[in-house]
């Protein structure tokens, strides 16, 4: 418990940075935009066609991201070309502070969504996200959960919505890591935050999910401090999307449960 316990404090930033170059990423021609077409091509369930670019080939006139790209991924609305560029820093041994762990590392994450409107050239940015583990003295973990990135056009109105879900870690045994879950549609932000579903003895994980991932802020702290495995897999409320259109949270919820587990699986840092 005391791991959660670290856990739920870690200072998880969520502001806009600077941005740095990264000599991991080389410039490559900028994609023409094309008209937007009068239907967003989609499957049946209203997920849009994507197409993922070589990473060390960021269109000209993008910014660079800190750190190494993770995912980059191209799509066209009737905004125009749509970019998304996911990337991570490298770990850094943070300096000694006098109320600190002797040994702590850091780590940061960003996102940008940038779009390149019919007959310009100029890609501007639709919203952008950062954040990261900071100061951890014990196993360090940051990163999107592998292929649950996904573009969407859930209210059927040719503007998509954009969906990440990615783990922070830090932990010294086998606690939940943190899930979050951030879906954008242009500058509107919908979030799920919680906590994935942890294996730790002979019951897979997945029988673990539980069936109602909502809502940890519910439940007593003495009831979470007694029965810690209530963390797994459920996260804290639905409050972001009372204004959103109900096929948002409808979407939310299933992809919670259906990557709550794998959340876990992130590579060593």
């Amino acid at each position: 418990m005391r791991a959660i316990l670290w856990l739920a404090t870690l200072p998880l930033l969520a502001a806009c940075s600077e941005q740095r170059s990264s000599p991991e990423t080389t410039t490559a021609p900028a994609v023409p935009a094309t008209a937007p077409a009068a239907a967003i091509p989609v499957d049946a369930d209203n997920v849009v066609r994507v197409q993922d670019l070589p990473l060390n080939q960021l269109p000209a006139g993008v910014p660079r991201q800190p750190g190494r790209v993770l995912e980059l991924k191209q799509w066209t609305d009737q905004n125009g070309l749509n970019l998304l560029v996911l990337t991570r820093t490298p770990v850094r041994d943070d300096p000694p502070q006098p109320d600190g762990p002797e040994e702590a590392q850091s780590v940061d994450m960003y996102a940008r969504q940038y779009v390149q409107r019919a007959g310009q050239r100029q890609w501007q940015e639709l919203w952008h996200l950062q954040d990261g583990v900071a100061g951890c003295p014990f196993d360090l973990g940051l990163g999107p959960v592998p292929g649950a990135t996904s573009v969407t056009d859930l209210d059927a109105d040719g503007l998509t919505e954009t969906t990440l879900l990615y783990s922070l870690t830090c932990t010294s045994d086998v606690s939940p890591a943190t899930l979050k879950l951030i879906l954008h549609e242009g500058k509107a932000k919908y979030a799920l935050r919680g906590y994935t579903v942890v294996q730790y003895d002979s019951i897979p994980a997945s029988e673990r999910r539980p069936a109602n991932a909502c809502c940890l802020d519910t439940i007593s702290a003495a009831r979470l401090e007694e029965h810690y495995e209530l963390f797994g897999g459920r996260y804290e409320n639905e409050k972001d999307f009372r204004k959103a259109p109900p096929a948002f949270l409808r979407f939310a919820r299933q992809e919670w449960q259906r990557w709550s587990v794998r959340g876990n699986t992130l590579e060593e840092l």
